[in-house]
């Protein structure tokens, strides 16, 4: 008798083991993953923030038809987007929304320094990490947070590669300038753009010819010109964002104002495909930008990856990757491969997976650069962009040297106008 009952126990375990196995797959895929993006959707900065939230968007659905996490069942990506207007202050209370209300286990955002700087400590405060999109104020990765980290770069890197292009163009040709103009945009990324410039050109021996902020959406720059025209700077550096770009390209190339080694204009506007739609092709000709991905990345022995996430982008709008498509594209797979290590979506384990990154491959590097690994303060040190400069209606790399396609030889200095 005690035989068969405990022969009967077994089989009715079994069966339920058995059960239990088939019904394991859905008991262990989690819910999806709720990731807050925080980005400019309206506002001066409106056709970057798109940009940047269809890269996202193209990479999220990627990552969720491709079966999401797996460390986490499959569970898919849900982004949770939220406009900042540019706004510091709508922009730090919708990150508030975001973690109280909205339950993301993560924050992308938020491209504008002034906005980033304020909402990366909400975020701070409630132990969310926080991955940077497009902000390069330095002092977002210099105050000692734990859950913010930025892959791309900051503001001295900025700054440094312009100058380290000025002197090599200078040491390839035999001959560049004495004095240096700014003329930038006069919030955090402004600011912190032309005092990192003023650091490194007193050290290397560059002038300041001309200094000159000015406050975002002005509708007439003829006053910051006249000043342009009568400094005369060899060079002139400058810090935009999108309408204001293209406002001041529109009025130097309607008063022929010539700057002998050319405008170097810090990503920004300069980079928004919105920019050369609106100004005159001979306006932006000779043009160099600090750009925050390598330019010719999809013509220049592109990598597949590369090309299939830009197909699945064109399909959310008309443009190609550039530079804000990649910094969403990169940001989405730079969580997943964190979410995959930490095979979790507690905020800790996050953290501390990013804390951990070490990536040499893969489409988080959509940007350009070789490596991800963050120091102690959350700053990528890998991080880097390229200049390029507008040659025949195309933006074409010339610094770093060995990042110059075959035949491309820069413009310096720069032609004048009557020979244009």
């Amino acid at each position: 008798m005690t035989s068969k009952i405990n022969r009967r126990n077994f089989m009715v375990t079994a069966g339920a083991i058995s059960l239990l196995a088939a019904a394991a797959p859905a008991a262990l895929a989690a819910e999806n993953v709720k990731v807050g993006v925080v980005l400019p959707l309206t506002g001066i900065s409106a056709t970057i923030g798109n940009q940047t939230m269809n890269g996202a968007k193209a990479a999220a659905d990627q990552i969720n038809e491709k079966g999401g996490v797996a460390a986490l069942g499959g569970a898919k990506l849900e982004l949770v987007f939220a406009d900042s207007q540019s706004k510091p202050d709508i922009g730090a209370s919708e990150v508030e929304r975001l973690i109280q209300r909205e339950g993301v286990v993560t924050v992308l955002g938020a491209y504008n320094s002034g906005v980033t700087f304020p909402a990366s400590e909400v975020a701070e405060r409630y132990k969310t990490p926080w991955i940077v999109t497009g902000a390069v104020k330095d002092e977002i990765t210099e105050r000692n947070f734990k859950y913010v980290f930025r892959p791309a770069n900051k503001a001295i890197y900025d700054a440094r590669e312009q100058l380290d292009a000025i002197q090599m163009l200078t040491e390839e040709f035999g001959t560049g300038p004495k004095t240096i103009g700014l003329f930038y945009e006069g919030t955090d990324w402004g600011r912190s753009h032309a005092a990192n410039v003023k650091t490194l050109a007193a050290e290397r021996g560059f002038t300041i010819a001309l200094d000159e902020s000015y406050p975002p959406a002005q509708v007439d720059f003829t006053a910051q010109i006249l000043k342009i025209r009568s400094t005369r700077p060899d060079a002139l550096i400058v810090a935009a964002y999108t309408p204001d770009h293209i406002l001041f390209s529109r009025q130097m190339f309607e008063n022929r104002i010539l700057i002998p080694f050319g405008i170097h204009t810090v990503g920004g506007g300069a980079e928004d495909p919105a920019y050369y739609e609106a100004v005159p092709a001979r306006a932006n000709e000779y043009m160099f930008i600090q750009e925050d991905w390598r330019i010719d990345s999809l013509s220049n022995n592109p990598d597949p990856e590369l090309v299939e996430i830009n197909e699945r982008y064109r399909k959310l709008g008309k443009y190609d990757l550039n530079s804000f498509a990649s910094q969403g594209v990169g940001a989405v797979y730079l969580l997943k491969d964190a979410l995959e290590r930490a095979a979790s979506v507690d905020k800790e384990a996050i953290r501390a997976a990013l804390a951990d990154t070490d990536i040499t491959s893969g489409l988080a590097l959509a940007q350009g650069f070789d490596r991800i690994k963050f120091d102690e303060q959350g700053q990528n040190t890998f991080a880097h962009g390229v200049i390029s400069q507008t040659l025949d209606g195309q933006r074409l790399t010339i610094w770093p040297a060995e990042s110059r396609a075959p035949g491309v030889k820069p413009a310096w200095p720069v032609p004048e106008w009557s020979q244009r």
